[in-house]
């Protein structure tokens, strides 16, 4: 049977070949095999290994259960060894999630421009290795999941919550635009 790399080669952008050789170099950095990141992230062998050769684009929520296994910080993803965070953006069906910090050499704390479009929903299971999440709403309307309870925000609102827990967000029609907050432990 004849491969034809091309053709089954599906690299949507620069950000996914970036995305594939950061989580490499972690893991080999780490002495972690694919069967052993699979384990420690709840992510296939096989998408693993989609993504390390850029056949595959990780959606946000991969990405989260990826940073887990790996326990780094999310925005240690996006960036290579050699350059500091100053923007990364992850566009997905709409929304965007783009980091604007992260403090370096240490996991302590990542902040999030978060924009969802109308009628979006985000489920997040609850993150081993952040301990509390604080969020404004700076546009539209916007719903939180936390404590087994949906929780309507109002314009400038703050809330925070433990996110060791189960979490989620949704917006109506007007979509809505917040600042994400993760305190790591």
């Amino acid at each position: 049977m004849c491969y034809n790399a091309q053709a089954h080669m599906k690299v949507k952008s620069e950000i996914s070949i970036n995305l594939g050789k950061r989580i490499k170099s972690i893991r080999v950095e780490r002495g972690l095999s694919l069967s052993q990141l699979s384990k420690d992230s709840g992510v296939s062998k096989a998408m693993l290994g989609q993504i390390e050769r850029f056949e595959s684009s990780p959606t946000v929520e991969l990405l989260w259960k990826l940073s887990q296994g790996l326990n780094v910080e999310y925005t240690s993803l996006l960036t290579s060894n050699d350059k500091t965070l100053t923007e990364s953006t992850i566009d997905q069906e709409g929304d965007s999630f783009t980091a604007i910090y992260a403090s370096q050499h240490a996991k302590i704390v990542e902040i999030f421009h978060i924009s969802l479009g109308p009628f979006s929903e985000h489920k997040r299971e609850a993150h081993s290795n952040v301990k509390k999440e604080y969020l404004t709403l700076i546009r539209g309307e916007l719903e939180v999941f936390y404590n087994d309870n949906w929780y309507s925000m109002e314009l400038g609102q703050q809330i925070q919550f433990n996110a060791n827990q189960n979490h989620g967000y949704r917006t109506s029609n007007l979509g809505s635009e917040f600042i994400n907050i993760l305190e790591y432990k």
